[in-house]
């Protein structure tokens, strides 16, 4: 007479694995790779809105339009990817003693700590990115007269 173990059925077995591995591991991996799409984003859309609020600004006429129209090139910017920016976010400093002189230069620097996608708004000051860009532009020497 032969006698056998019997082991135990594992029927049905996979389909328990599958799911503790797709939730265990894959689910964190996909939110990993959503949130570093997300900064990267936003960093190129920093480095962007920085440029274009730049040029906006040194071809205003006046202060009050330039700032006016580089915050709504920043918001525009972001605006294509989702994101509302706060109105601090944007920094226009001026080098000459009067701001948009010709031959002066503008630097501008843009600072966010973008909170990170599908959190809840309380863990937005723990848990945030900082998303910085600076540029420098030259105001052109030969401006309209008046300005």
């Amino acid at each position: 007479m032969r006698i056998t173990k019997r082991l135990c059925d594992a029927r049905g077995s996979a389909v328990v694995e599958f799911i503790v591995i797709a939730v265990g591991i894959m689910v964190p991996v996909g939110y990993l790779i959503v949130a570093v799409a997300s900064v990267l984003g936003a960093q190129a859309a920093a480095q962007h809105a920085v440029r274009e609020a730049g040029r906006v600004f040194v071809r205003d006429l006046t202060l009050v339009a330039g700032e006016y129209r580089a915050r709504q090139a920043v918001d525009i910017a972001f605006a294509d990817r989702g994101l509302v920016i706060p109105d601090d976010a944007l920094t226009i400093e001026c080098t000459p003693i009067r701001c948009l002189a010709p031959g002066g230069t503008v630097d501008l620097e843009f600072a966010w700590n973008m909170p990170l996608p599908w959190l809840p708004p309380a863990l937005d000051s723990f848990v945030s990115v900082p998303i910085r860009a600076t540029g420098t532009f030259a105001i052109d020497e030969y401006r309209p007269a008046g300005v």
